[in-house]
């Protein structure tokens, strides 16, 4: 009934199936096409009609209705993800006692890691011997804003693409002003309850992070399709540590065991992901697929392992999602060398 009912709706005009992977032009043709058919027919499709329909292939049930590719899509050159400098809060937790997180400024140590981490980054940009642009997407806190401004002065300006604030980037809101001695309580709850599941009260979860992380990454990849940035664009993410590696755990489709072995990264250290060599971009593939996490910024996450610098997509290592907890040998997965069932028996 229920497969009827959309092929009725086919009829109708309402609803486009497609084969996966069809080339605009032809998508056009056959959207044309059935419209002239479906101004044709009367308003409820007869059984013949509706046989007519399934026979052309306009409804393929088991058939992809997508393609990861797109024809305006255009890939930056690089994605750097940037922990703030060191804060006034890093040195001294009572810092959020008396001064809204929002407000936190870096250290001097904290400007000079900034200004350190923007002259690195000109010089592997340098190296690229070609023309590039920059574009920032910040958080709205202060430390965050005042580390892009430490990387943005080893610049011209007219290597600067934008810059876009994002309150999806700011920090895990742990409860406007802290009491230190009931913080570091619940910080003694988290580590048993779980990093990614404890809610702060008044404040947020790892998971909420993630949920804003997802939405955030969602927007950007849109961008990117939609051919928004040159292909010589490196895109400088200016955040925060747990927010860091929530944004890999969602771009490279992390577990929460994964996500929770992972170390943030020192304070104003780039974590880069880097595009593929055109060779090894498909037009089909996901733009998350099309970048790897590299060796150096593999090591400064202390955690991370080989298999965790790429992403993989969900149906190809479905056997990552089954592990019980941080200890990948336990896993709802029988060992290797168990003994299979006997049909026989059955």
């Amino acid at each position: 009934m229920m497969v009827e009912m959309m092929v009725r709706a086919v009829a109708r005009g309402r609803v486009v199936g497609m084969r996966g992977g069809r080339r605009r032009g032809e998508a056009d043709a056959s959207r044309r096409g059935r419209g002239a058919r479906t101004r044709a027919s009367s308003r409820d499709a007869s059984a013949d009609e509706l046989d007519s329909i399934i026979d052309e292939g306009h409804f393929l049930v088991g058939e992809p209705t997508y393609s990861y590719g797109s024809t305006t899509r255009r890939l930056p050159r690089r994605i750097v993800l940037v922990r703030h400098g060191e804060s006034k809060g890093n040195v001294d937790e009572s810092e959020y006692t008396r001064t809204p997180d929002s407000q936190v400024r870096l250290t001097a140590r904290g400007h000079v890691q900034a200004e350190s981490t923007g002259r690195r980054l000109r010089k592997m940009m340098d190296e690229d011997e070609s023309e590039y642009k920059l574009f920032f997407y910040i958080s709205p806190y202060r430390r965050s804003k005042e580390t892009a401004i430490g990387i943005a002065k080893a610049f011209e300006g007219t290597n600067i693409l934008g810059v876009r604030e994002e309150p999806q980037l700011r920090e895990q809101d742990f409860g406007n002003f802290q009491d230190y001695e009931t913080k570091q309580a619940e910080k003694q709850e988290r580590h048993r309850f779980g990093r990614f599941f404890y809610r702060f009260p008044n404040g947020e979860s790892g998971a909420d992070v993630y949920d804003r992380i997802t939405m955030f990454s969602d927007h950007m990849v849109r961008d990117i399709n939609a051919g928004r940035f040159p292909e010589d664009t490196n895109m400088i993410l200016c955040t925060h540590g747990l927010t860091l590696r929530l944004f890999l755990m969602r771009w490279f489709h992390w577990t929460v065991a994964e996500y929770e072995r992972i170390a943030n990264p020192s304070n104003s250290q780039p974590i880069i992901l880097e595009r593929r060599s055109i060779e090894d971009i498909e037009h089909s593939m996901h733009t998350k697929e099309c970048y790897v996490l590299s060796q150096e910024s593999k090591e400064g996450l202390r955690g991370c392992s080989d298999d965790m610098c790429s992403m993989i997509l969900p149906e190809e290592c479905w056997t990552r999602a089954l592990q019980l907890g941080p200890d990948v040998n336990h896993s709802l997965l029988p060992p290797p060398d168990a003994p299979r069932p006997n049909p026989d028996k059955f």
